[in-house]
């Protein structure tokens, strides 16, 4: 269920019987309840840096003979925004050429990058690596042309849902209800209250591990075969005739 802070606030305070407002007779001001929601929140976006709810993909034109890129971007997923900068984005994990008939470029190191293409052996030509330094995404060699580059990685969280009370709480809908009971949980503790605190503050944590562990594990919809390689063409004649007569010889029959 996607929460917003106003939605936070009115459940933290059905929850807790507590007050929240500016007069002298709440319990709480508002202020120290939307600190314990950005303090909960924050607690549950370090726990990994690519929650699905971030993944994002970014196009770039390169400059020809420019190495360092920290400007430029356009976001294409999940929504479009043009102007992104390096500092929008938390992690790179692949980029991609697109134009002609394209290429994966690879990850080096920026050292190993520098001692390869250096003073006339820096020679323009077709992005083929990439490195990250210094909030820039370096291409090497440096480009020879307008290269079209995909770039697929995860965004950083965005704060905006703290003034905007019509937006959503930027995360993934299934950590919103947790991050209530952290705030009840901080309340109590602020109304000292350490076994009521200790209750809600158990279920923030045993929750968001198992969510996480949920989100973060590895696809299984097709089994894993070790050292099966990169099968292009998973459906070929040649295996299925030889499964066919591998049965055959068991069961006596073709089928």
């Amino acid at each position: 269920m996607a929460l917003n802070i106003s939605q936070i606030r009115t459940l933290v305070q059905s929850i807790s019987g507590l007050t929240i407002g500016s007069d002298a007779n709440d319990d709480v001001t508002q202020n120290v309840v939307d600190t314990f929601i950005q303090e909960g929140y924050q607690r549950i976006v370090s726990l990994d840096n690519r929650f699905p709810w971030f993944q994002s993909t970014y196009t770039i034109d390169t400059i020809v003979d420019q190495h360092e890129y920290s400007t430029g971007f356009t976001r294409t997923f999940p929504s479009a925004e043009s102007s992104i900068t390096f500092d929008d984005i938390n992690e790179i994990i692949s980029v991609t050429n697109e134009t002609n008939s394209g290429n994966k470029l690879i990850y080096i190191d920026n050292f190993k990058a520098e001692t390869v293409w250096t003073g006339t052996n820096d020679i323009a030509g077709i992005p083929a690596y990439f490195s990250l330094w210094a909030k820039t995404l370096q291409i090497w060699p440096k480009p020879d042309s307008v290269y079209s580059l995909t770039v697929r990685g995860y965004r950083k969280p965005s704060y905006a849902w703290l003034t905007d009370t019509g937006q959503d709480i930027d995360l993934n809908d299934e950590f919103h209800i947790m991050l209530v009971n952290f705030v009840v949980a901080r309340l109590f503790q602020f109304q000292e209250d350490p076994q009521m605190a200790q209750v809600y503050m158990g279920q923030f944590e045993s929750g968001i591990i198992l969510q996480k562990d949920s989100l973060m594990a590895p696809n299984s919809n097709q089994p894993l075969i070790l050292s099966g390689g990169f099968e292009i063409n998973p459906y070929s004649w040649q295996r299925y005739m030889s499964n066919l007569a591998i049965r055959a010889v068991a069961t006596g029959e073709w089928s």
